[in-house]
């Protein structure tokens, strides 16, 4: 049988709750559940007569039995309500209680206070129970508001202390502010205490039921294995349960190899101009490698920084508008090394809530305060710069262009907020160079704000047709700054020659392309959006190349794209976490190439998978 014990930092922490929405998550795994109230103390003030484990059953649509050990009916700690009853409370006494329990294949235990309340009439603790009934898996809940650092960190160490498997649960038992659950998180990361579930204000499901099974798993691994000769073990029985979670919720990621079929239609890269085999581009890298070798060989600040990269940045920097630049290994190193050492502790972050893995990574590090503002909101942003008094740097972060949305943000009304609180844009052009602006120097110069960005941050390896990434500086001194201090950087071997060969010569094809031919590309995405709205389909207005076409859930997005696949096309299956829960959906990458017939091609296939299913 699998224990659970379900304790807190704290009464009034919302562990019914919580017990509730665990049931529901063992149930759907199968089996004989039940839900234990250990004591319950307090019974003299129920007004529906209906006690904690009766309710937790309740919430939790019936997936498990509920049963209360011992009751009081003074709102007490157990030791103190079982004294004033003359119940002599021990932990073999709860054990004989327990054992007359029936069978089951998991049951959860609900503490009462917190984890170090006393149990019993010697003063032992949940800690002590829990150590005593040989609990597999220890959940402590924490409520999620200022002060949890504090809580969880002195209630995970009284777990600690007796060794037990435990793990901790955000329960939000109010609206959370955004600043304080960032810092929270924070925190908690910084002193290494395990958070394994958050549950968000009035919800009834875990944010990431999938890393809370994973959890779950190891911390059963971890319980075995710490009192037996295996313990050496326990990183690997980490991986395999994370991995076994990831396949049951159909999240589990596999490297494919890709072999592009005869007349196979990809709209599943970036590679929105079709260079990645433009013969100027692969002639270039050809003669970058005769020249300078196939690696760069060392890290820019020793050998690795040679003519073609000096000459990607110049040409950079001047289709932008820009005094100069950096080039970086990925697109993910240039953002998490820019706001993972620009901002710091005591600074302000402000970013669109949808913004790239690689900034939240960058963020998160600063040390510095991030807030999310609801996506494109900029009225939500304006409210956050005005409530600022001034005396400290606020950045404000987003993209230009969204990937996985395929929309953009009013980019004239953040340069006009911009010139009003002074603060530090940062920028992420990646998905919009070559579709939008002047010579394809994408949406700031297209809207003619570029002179207001501080920080732009560009990709080689979507439209440029190569690898890596770049950073344009409205003032050296910043480049100079990332030169001196980003590892990503100073440790980091630098670009291949060839690289930086391929997206120059990119470049130019890219300025000449979309000088004339951007109208033709936002018609066909368009038509297409049109289309396939005609056709029921969810997918937004706009005129960009990223087309996402949302699916009510992730089975079914897997489904289309295998489906498309057989057809012959390719798209990407987008799910969470890479998307909000919820949100699941086919993602186009529409090309420079994309025709009236590929538009058909692609609805007729929909419209068999559709079919199908219907079937």
């Amino acid at each position: 049988m699998r224990t659970f014990l379900v304790t807190g930092s704290d009464t009034g922490v919302g562990k019914t709750q919580v017990v509730a929405a665990l049931a529901r998550i063992l149930g759907r795994v199968g089996g004989r559940g039940q839900i234990v109230k250990v004591v319950e103390t307090g019974t003299d003030l129920l007004a529906t007569g209906e006690g904690d484990a009766a309710q937790a059953a309740r919430l939790a649509e019936g997936v498990a039995a509920a049963f209360t050990l011992l009751s009081f009916g003074p709102a007490l700690a157990p030791a103190a309500a079982a004294a004033m009853a003359g119940v002599a409370l021990t932990l073999d006494s709860l054990r004989a209680k327990a054992a007359e329990l029936p069978a089951a294949d998991w049951r959860i235990y609900e503490g009462a206070g917190g984890i170090a309340t006393p149990v019993d009439d010697q003063g032992r603790d949940w800690a002590d129970f829990a150590a005593d009934f040989e609990i597999e898996t220890v959940v402590i809940v924490v409520p999620d508001r200022l002060g949890a650092i504090n809580q969880a960190r002195l209630a995970y160490g009284r777990a600690q202390a007796v060794a037990l498997p435990a793990g901790v649960w955000l329960n939000a038992t109010a609206p959370v502010d955004p600043a304080v659950a960032a810092s929270t998180r924070s925190g908690l990361r910084a002193a290494q205490v395990p958070v394994w579930a958050e549950q968000a204000h009035g919800a009834f499901e875990v944010a990431d039921r999938a890393a809370l099974l994973a959890h779950l798993a190891a911390s059963a691994g971890e319980s075995g294995s710490a009192r037996g000769p295996a313990g050496s073990s326990l990183w690997l029985d980490r991986c395999r349960t994370e991995l076994t979670a990831r396949e049951i919720a159909h999240r589990r990621r596999r490297i494919q190899v890709t072999i592009p079929a005869a007349g196979e239609l990809n709209l599943a890269d970036n590679d929105y101009l079709d260079l990645a085999r433009d013969p100027a581009v692969a002639a270039a890298a050809a003669a970058a490698i005769a020249r300078h070798g196939t690696s760069a060989s060392a890290s820019p600040l020793i050998t690795g920084w040679r003519e073609p990269h000096e000459q990607l940045v110049r040409s950079l920097a001047d289709w932008h508008g820009f005094p100069g630049g950096m080039l970086w290994s990925s697109g993910y190193a240039a953002n998490a090394a820019v706001l993972g050492t620009l901002p710091q502790k005591g600074d302000l972050i402000l970013a669109d809530r949808l913004v790239h893995h690689s900034m939240v990574a960058g963020m998160l590090r600063s040390g510095a305060r991030v807030q999310r503002y609801g996506h494109l909101r900029l009225d939500e942003l304006e409210r956050r710069l005005a409530a600022e008094s001034g005396d400290r740097p606020v950045f404000v972060v987003t993209e230009s262009l969204f990937s996985m949305d395929g929309d953009y943000p009013d980019l004239r009304r953040l340069a006009e907020l911009k010139r009003r609180f002074k603060f530090c844009w940062v920028l992420d052009e990646a998905h919009a160079l070559g579709w939008y602006g002047p010579q394809g120097a994408g949406l700031a110069c297209a809207a003619g704000v570029a002179a207001e960005v501080d920080v732009l941050v560009g990709t080689l390896g979507k439209t440029l047709a190569s690898g890596g990434a770049y950073t344009l500086f409205r003032d050296e001194a910043v480049r100079d700054y990332l030169v001196n201090l980003a590892g990503e950087f100073i440790y980091s071997t630098g670009l291949p020659p060839a690289n930086a060969a391929a997206a120059l010569a990119a470049l130019s094809r890219t300025r000449g392309l979309a000088e004339d031919a951007q109208p033709a590309w936002h018609l066909a995405s368009r038509n297409f959006r049109a289309a396939l709205q005609r056709a029921g389909w969810d997918a937004p207005d706009g005129d960009s190349p990223i087309v996402p076409v949302r699916l009510d859930d992730e089975a079914a997005a897997l489904s289309l794209a295998e489906a498309l696949r057989a057809a012959g096309i390719r798209a990407g299956a987008v799910r969470p976490p890479t998307v909000p829960a919820g949100t699941s959906r086919l993602r186009f990458s529409l090309k420079r190439t994309f025709r009236r017939e590929d538009q058909e091609r692609v609805l007729a296939a929909l419209a068999a998978w559709r079919a199908g299913r219907v079937r």
